[in-house]
């Protein structure tokens, strides 16, 4: 069945419409933004010399479902444009929170690699071997590399809802080499367009949020599209213009990077801090930036990022989180120097708002409204 799935998606790939994966939100109130913290920092090589606590916070990644081998094992994993590696857990792991574990020997499609497979992140390295198998998304299918985890760093894995991680990331930031799964899906000719996109919704836990695999939906945005070049293939990283809070600069000619498996805007701590002061929030032990009250809505500057000529604004209602009746801020402070200066991380925050095209096949960025 699978392998007529297969051909039949590689026979219509030329006029195939894009392919719609439905996204799920993580509503989980015992992650923290300290836990999103050690997230980030692991994810882009920022190592603390003490572990980060994990307290109380209503964290929003956004998980959808993957299949992989023969017959289909399913997975949720997060789809993220801040990496480049697709992994799952494999049998190995004691995890008690990952049901779903990737079984070699129950798929007829499984190729053994067997090359050691290793993240490193802050609380320790992530391994296990390399696997080849068909892998299923959205009703198209390549045979892909990827890492099945044996060991895993640490219990903050086991907090999110989602089992593993699927790179949309470029090939130059993926862990051994392994080409990424959407690179897969454009040398399979499984896609009939070399891009793809993201609709984020606003509610933890409604539905309505999706990928698109080649192309975009024109349901989920007004407008025209703004596109911007990537200027470093790893990241998809494009050069800001100007960021703007109100009528205050808070810096100009920025690398922007626009990352899907980043919940908040993570700005260099001195402008975040700047931020959150000028917001009127006050941070707590967790390092959450929250408000005693909420503001009363219209009373607070928007946040512009001037990029392609075109201004990109998200309002208070857009950044300020309401985490079970507590406001906090959509902006966290996290340091990621480049040998070209400071990196500023625009996640699901700007993304919600701002319907996002990854178009890989002419290495650029689109910004569209989002409805």
């Amino acid at each position: 069945m699978m392998s007529k799935l297969f051909l039949a998606a590689f026979a219509a790939a030329a006029t195939a419409a894009p392919t719609k994966i439905p996204l799920a939100k993580d509503h989980n109130p015992e992650r923290s933004l300290a836990h999103e913290h050690w997230l980030l920092k692991s994810k882009y090589g920022v190592h603390d010399p003490q572990p980060v606590p994990i307290t109380n916070y209503m964290n929003a990644q956004y998980y959808g479902p993957i299949q992989l081998g023969t017959p289909a094992q399913d997975f949720k994993v997060i789809f993220d444009t801040g990496s480049s590696n697709l992994w799952v857990p494999g049998p190995k792991p004691i995890i008690l929170f990952h049901p779903r574990r990737y079984h070699s020997e129950k798929s007829s499609t499984y190729v053994k690699n067997g090359t050691a497979f290793k993240i490193q992140y802050g609380s320790g390295a992530l391994q296990g071997i390399v696997d080849q198998d068909v892998v299923t998304w959205g009703g198209v299918q390549a045979t892909v590399l990827f890492g099945e985890s044996t060991k895993e760093p640490g219990l903050q894995w086991q907090a999110g809802q989602f089992d593993g991680i699927c790179g949309l990331g470029w090939p130059a930031i993926a862990v051994d080499g392994l080409e990424p799964p959407f690179f897969k899906l454009m040398d399979q000719k499984a896609v009939s367009k070399g891009s793809f996109a993201f609709y984020l919704t606003t509610t933890a836990g409604a539905a309505g949020s999706e990928l698109v695999l080649g192309g975009t939906d024109p349901a989920h945005h007004t407008g025209n599209f703004t596109y911007v070049p990537v200027t470093k293939k790893g990241y998809w990283q494009v050069n800001g213009d100007e960021v703007k809070l109100g009528s205050d600069s808070l810096g100009t000619n920025i690398n922007a990077v626009i990352d899907s498996g980043t919940s908040l805007n993570a700005f260099p701590t001195s402008v975040a801090k700047a931020i959150n002061a000028k917001l009127g929030c006050t941070t707590n032990f967790a390092g959450e930036c929250a408000w005693k009250t909420c503001p009363e809505a219209d009373t607070l500057p928007e946040l512009v990022l001037a990029i392609g000529g075109q201004k990109f604004a998200l309002s208070q209602e857009d950044y300020i989180l309401n985490v079970q009746g507590q406001c906090l801020s959509g902006f966290m402070g996290l340091d990621i120097p480049t040998p070209f200066g400071q990196v500023w991380i625009f996640g699901d925050v700007f993304m919600r708002r701002w319907y996002t095209e990854f178009d890989v096949t002419n290495a650029r960025v689109g910004f569209a409204a989002a409805k």
